[in-house]
């Protein structure tokens, strides 16, 4: 005869039931506060992605090297200045004004700009700047043209001076300007 279920003696299993139900949601919740934490520690902050962006910008422009190149590079340009005399020239007083219709503002840049030049290089640099006085200006002039203010408010103004001392060169015909220096910096936005 057939044992019917009514008459076996083995337990009927119901499912999970409370606790196990109760488990599961506690297994669920820790995986996804694990993957929520693992997540805010490798996901960069907005601030670690405007650093990438402007160094990703920098990079594609060219202005960008490794640190410890840029660190050498000013040792070595530190060193080769001590070793030779050298002297600043006036390259002109500076007032650049631009509008930018996007957010409505103006602004104003005023500022005396210098450049160190070697003294065995004095009558070259000079020779060179009256005759291409002009195109240095403008060059200078659209450098800061297009300059962000961020570019403006940087205490040593260093992707600027790069950029004006790599287009100073470039308009005089050689590289007769060592750096430059800026003197009555500034900058109003309104």
């Amino acid at each position: 005869m057939a044992d019917s279920p009514e008459t076996t003696n083995e337990p009927v299993k119901k499912g999970f039931g409370l606790i196990g139900l109760i488990k599961a949601v506690v297994v669920v919740t820790l995986i996804v506060v694990v993957e929520v934490g693992a997540a805010s520690v490798f996901i960069p902050t907005a601030q670690d992605a405007e650093s990438t962006a402007r160094k990703v910008a920098a990079a594609e422009e060219g202005d960008l090297e490794d640190e410890d190149a840029k660190a050498k590079a000013k040792a070595q340009e530190a060193a080769l200045l001590a070793e030779k005399s050298t002297l600043e020239a006036n390259l002109g007083l500076f007032n650049v004004t631009r509008y930018n219709p996007e957010n409505d503002t103006t602004l104003i840049v005023d500022f005396e700009l210098f450049g160190v030049v070697l003294s065995d290089d004095e009558s070259d640099f000079f020779a060179q700047f009256e005759r291409n006085k002009v195109r240095f200006r403008e060059q200078v002039i659209m450098t800061l043209g297009s300059a962000d203010s961020t570019d403006l408010t940087d205490p040593e103004l260093a992707l600027l001076k790069r950029r004006i001392l790599e287009k100073t060169n470039r308009a005089l015909g050689k590289p007769l300007v060592q750096e430059v220096l800026f003197s009555k910096f500034n900058f109003v936005e309104r």
